[in-house]
């Protein structure tokens, strides 16, 4: 089986087709070599059948019981016994089995018939027997003979006859080996040729795999990602695998693609705030600040490196999210207390900016306001919801409300955040949440530019759908969030 398993597939699938085929071919010849011998001794036996008849036809009896052949011709040599000439043995005894006549080859010897025999043949009229040679107890060059046991009677018979003829059976000994030795010669000849056959064939029918294979060995390297694997025209297992390496293929552009751009914009965001503390740094180094300078340069410095700090941390947690959840611990938690946990953590933000923050809860069925359980990670989930909450109060104009309102089904529950801000147009709706997209205007909303991208990851790993639209009157932005809730 190891060996096997070693082998190429083309071998394998040859081997495989050729030892089915094998086994259903030997399986065809043993029963055909079967029935061949069940139709070759009934045929024989028929042919045995009539010789005896044609004898007892031609046999007659004197008032005394001498027998008598009638037609002189069939006690000629060899055409009484037309199966083996000289070979052949033929006994006629009376009812009670007492020898009446026999063949001069049988000499003293007389054909096998006792008691039990004697009375089953005066009911079947016929039996057939295959005996050796050894129990007729002659001398014959043949192993096996053919007895039939026939019982017969004329109506101007003195009493019923019984014939025993033994023919022996080289002729269809003979036919037998003659098959089985076709058998062993041809079924060989005719495996070796379909063996080659199969090996043909599975060649053409792996030709399509093939042709994959050293189209997937050109694609060497990034730039030649958007080479594409060969469909073939049949609507076949093989085209879907052709079909499943494109989309892969495909899967794997865009990733490298979106990785290019993420390295480029996180470079980019990083250079800014590093060239900016390198320059202060520089500055308070060859200069002589005075305390109000040096204040300010390490002021700005020290704002630089915690903006620093909070993109590596952005990053860290992006990178943690598309790892999966298996990195992600989903329990138990309540959808209230975290909304309004992140509420009073951006509550700072909005009386600095003198935005006022609203929160209102309902439900279908009344008093299920505050019973929303949903499986969320309470850190996760507490940052995504504060993220859309500060992003909404960071756009608000000053002495504006944001609104944030959960309303809670029986299987789901759904949070809206609604600002008054100059909202988000329609054409960048669709990339708003890729990563460094920002805002307008971003030179003077700080940020960067991950927020919503570590939002929709989050919400991606707890099945939570993200819809973006135009407040009222197309004013301000509007984020509904759909979460599944526990149903117990």
């Amino acid at each position: 089986m190891i060996a096997f398993r070693q082998q190429g597939i083309r071998r394998r699938l040859a081997l495989l087709y050729l030892s089915i085929f094998a086994a259903g071919l030997s399986v065809f010849c043993a029963l055909l070599f079967q029935y061949f011998q069940r139709i070759q001794i009934q045929a024989f036996d028929t042919t045995l059948y009539n010789f005896a008849v044609d004898i007892s036809t031609n046999l007659e009896m004197d008032f005394v019981g001498r027998l008598f052949v009638v037609n002189s011709s069939i006690a000629e040599a060899g055409k009484l016994f037309p199966f083996h000439l000289g070979g052949s043995f033929l006994e006629i005894r009376d009812s009670r089995g007492k020898v009446l006549l026999h063949s001069r080859s049988l000499k003293e010897k007389n054909l096998p018939l006792d008691e039990q025999t004697l009375q089953r043949v005066e009911k079947e009229k016929a039996m057939f027997q295959t005996i050796s040679a050894s129990r007729l107890g002659i001398e014959s060059r043949s192993p096996d003979f053919r007895l039939l046991t026939y019982y017969t009677h004329h109506k101007d018979w003195r009493e019923p006859l019984i014939l025993l003829v033994a023919v022996p059976l080289d002729l269809p000994h003979q036919e037998r080996r003659d098959l089985l030795l076709f058998f062993l010669l041809g079924i060989p000849t005719f495996l070796l040729i379909a063996g080659g056959a199969g090996m043909w064939m599975s060649k053409r029918a792996l030709l399509p795999v093939h042709q994959m294979t050293q189209k997937a060995l050109s694609i060497t390297g990034v730039e030649k990602l958007q080479l594409r694997i060969p469909v073939p025209e049949a609507d076949d297992e093989i085209r879907e695998l052709a079909e499943t390496f494109n989309g892969l293929l495909d899967r794997l552009d865009r990733a490298f693609a979106s990785q290019d751009r993420f390295v480029s914009n996180a470079s980019h965001q990083l250079k800014t705030p590093l060239t900016i503390l390198k320059g202060e740094l520089e500055l308070l180094r060859k200069g002589q600040p005075s305390t109000e300078e040096l204040t300010e340069g390490l002021d700005s410095a020290a704002g630089e490196i915690n903006r620093l700090i909070l993109l590596v941390q952005d990053l860290l947690l992006l990178a943690r999210l598309e790892a999966g959840r298996d990195t992600i611990q989903l329990t138990p938690a309540r959808l209230d207390e975290v909304l309004l946990q992140s509420v009073a953590r951006v509550q700072k933000l909005a009386r600095k900016k003198r935005v006022q923050i609203t929160t209102q809860f309902t439900a279908e069925t009344p008093g299920q306001e505050l019973e929303a359980q949903i499986l969320a990670d309470e850190e996760l989930l507490d940052s995504m919801i504060e993220n859309f909450i500060e992003n909404a109060v960071k756009y608000a104009p000053a002495d504006s409300t944001v609104e944030v309102v959960m309303k809670t089904g029986s299987a789901q529950a759904q949070v809206f955040v609604r600002d008054q801000g100059p909202g988000v147009p329609l054409e960048l709706r669709s990339t708003v949440f890729e990563r460094f997209t920002r805002g307008e205007p971003s030179n003077i909303i700080p940020g960067s530019g991950l927020g919503l991208s570590i939002a929709s990851e989050i919400a991606r790993l707890h099945n939570v759908r993200i819809e973006m639209s135009a407040g009222e009157n197309d004013k301000g932005t509007v984020i509904t969030l759909t979460f599944p809730l526990i149903v117990t």
